[in-house]
């Protein structure tokens, strides 16, 4: 998509790394870019434009969303997108490693601890945006990503290509019921709703965030793996798995009230306002219990010793030519680790 020179220009504000490659999402591939002449950092995703992208790109439809929810715990800060000779390209903030990341970094297994504080912040992350009447429609660990910095804590939602509203803002209608649609998303963590092709409201995004939970506790989901002829084949398959396996055998060694949450969410009605407050509560009493007060200690902060050695020796060192230098070793050293645990 792009030649190998060491930056190029986006517009008059921006540089691009085509070398600093740090992802790819639903759509278009994610790089490093710069801020010129400020030595700025963000994240760029890139979008070739076929045919009609230019008037139907699915990267205006993130922008748009993603603008809109500014403000929105959990949401990056937008700050330009654009299109230029044959790219549409949207900046962003730049972020930390994605869940799945982490996980494969943790041996593919994340703690109860871990587990109960991400639930509790994706949810209220999912709140926020559904309050602001926008669905994500494609929640997996790869869209979950924590913050740098002061922020590594922090938990972000990203990937807003497929996401759409489902009420007006002004006068509250929901979209309508229909089916027959074709599933929208990632076959592995997508309700069993969006496998019969109904129109994806609240409950879906709701369910999505259980088997991100289950998959990033056991490391695997049941239904993956799964041989098939075609995609349509799999996805039946993987939709009879959902629906026949059984409850506690999925929810084993997590906590009790977990098969609570599954039934609570699939038994939701399409346009029903999920009771986000009832299923937070179910977290936080096991987080007390378990784990004193909310202290957000991760599985993998002992891992990423970068993230605190090198933010604290930032804060030290007085000289400004000093705190130049180390920035771009911080810099150097996130999109390093970004690449090693990024690679398609």
């Amino acid at each position: 998509m792009i030649n190998k020179k060491s930056k190029i220009p986006l517009g008059d504000k921006y540089l691009l790394f085509p070398k600093e490659k740090l992802g790819k999402g639903a759509f278009g591939e994610v790089y490093l870019c710069e801020e010129i002449g400020k030595k700025n950092y963000y994240a760029v995703k890139l979008e070739k434009i076929k045919n009609n992208t230019l008037n139907n790109s699915q990267l205006k439809n993130e922008y748009n969303i993603l603008k809109y929810l500014q403000g929105c715990i959990g949401i990056p800060q937008v700050y330009l997108y654009k299109n230029i000779s044959n790219l549409n390209f949207l900046i962003i903030d730049l972020l930390g490693l994605n869940l799945e990341s982490l996980l494969i970094k943790c041996n593919k297994h994340f703690s109860i601890n871990t587990i109960l504080n991400l639930s509790i912040q994706m949810i209220e992350i999912i709140e926020q945006i559904h309050i602001r009447h926008i669905i994500h429609r494609d929640i997996k660990p790869e869209n979950f990503v924590m913050g740098l910095n002061n922020n590594k804590k922090k938990l972000y939602l990203i990937d807003f290509g497929l996401s759409k509203r489902f009420r007006n803002p002004k006068t509250g209608e929901h979209i309508k019921y229909k089916d027959g649609k074709n599933l929208i998303g990632t076959a592995k963590f997508s309700s069993i709703y969006t496998h019969f092709g109904i129109e994806q409201s609240r409950r879906d995004d709701l369910e999505g965030i259980f088997y991100t939970l289950i998959y990033l506790f056991k490391g695997n989901l049941p239904w993956e793996n799964l041989k098939a002829k075609n995609k349509e084949e799999k996805y039946q398959k993987i939709l009879s798995k959902k629906i026949n396996y059984d409850i506690e055998q999925l929810c084993q060694n997590l906590p009790n009230f977990f098969p609570n949450i599954l039934l609570y969410v699939r038994s939701l009605q399409f346009e029903e306002i999920p009771n986000y407050d009832y299923l937070k509560g179910f977290f936080i009493q096991e987080y007390n219990c378990k784990c004193k007060l909310m202290d957000l200690n991760f599985d993998w902060i002992e891992k990423n010793n970068y993230f605190n050695e090198n933010s604290s020796s930032l804060k030290d060192k007085q000289s400004k030519n000093q705190n130049i230098s180390n920035l771009k070793k911080l810099r150097s050293n996130i999109i390093n680790d970004l690449k090693v645990n990024l690679k398609e």
